[in-house]
This record gives C-alpha cells, structure tokens and sequence, in this order.
C-alpha cells in the first residue's frame, strides 16, 4: 500500500494539467474573440461617422435644391455642398476598399 499514495498524487498533477490547459484554451479563445468584436466595433463605428457625414452632406445639399427651387438666393453654396459631398463620397468609398483589402489578406 505504499504506492497508494503516490499514485492518487500523480493522478491529482495529471487531472490539474489538463485542467489547466483547458483553462489556458478557454482564456486564449475568450481573449481572441474580444479582440475581433473589438475591431469589429471600431470598423462599424468608423462607418457609421462616415454614413453621418454623408447624409450630413446630402442633407445640405439638399437644402440649398430646396432654396433654389423656391427662388432663394444661394451664394455658392452649392460648390461647397458639392465638395463636401464627394469628399465624404471619396472617404466612404476609401474605407470600404480599405477594408475590403484587409478581409481579402486574412483569407
């Protein structure tokens, strides 16, 4: 019966081992999929600011048709709604060939 007592001990190390390296699998795929709904947060953020300077954009460009139509004096806001216009178009279009780039290298 000496070996009793060494025995149950190897098995208690041997059930910790594999314990722990599951415990080690588990914190590594808990941290690695934080991570991605971590960028995943970050992208749907940078698109949404970018969508609100388009429609920001849109919106002022439709203001200055609505003044026009209604015989209103515009006073080149229409060039500087136009610029800001195709600059948020250039910027979201700029981001999603970004991203798009980065999806197709992780494939």
């Amino acid at each position: 019966m000496d070996w009793l007592g060494p025995l149950i001990s190897a098995i208690a190390l041997v059930l910790v081992a594999i314990i722990e390296a599951v415990a080690t699998r588990e914190r590594k795929r808990y941290k690695a999929d934080r991570e991605r709904a971590e960028r995943r947060a970050a992208l749907r953020a940078k698109e949404s600011q970018l969508s609100m300077e388009m429609m920001s954009a849109n919106n002022k460009l439709t203001l200055i048709i609505a003044k026009k139509l209604t015989g209103q004096h515009t006073n080149g806001d229409v060039e500087e709604a136009m610029h800001e216009s195709m600059q948020a178009q250039r910027d979201y279009q700029d981001f999603l060939e970004e991203t798009t780039a980065k999806q197709m290298a992780r494939m």
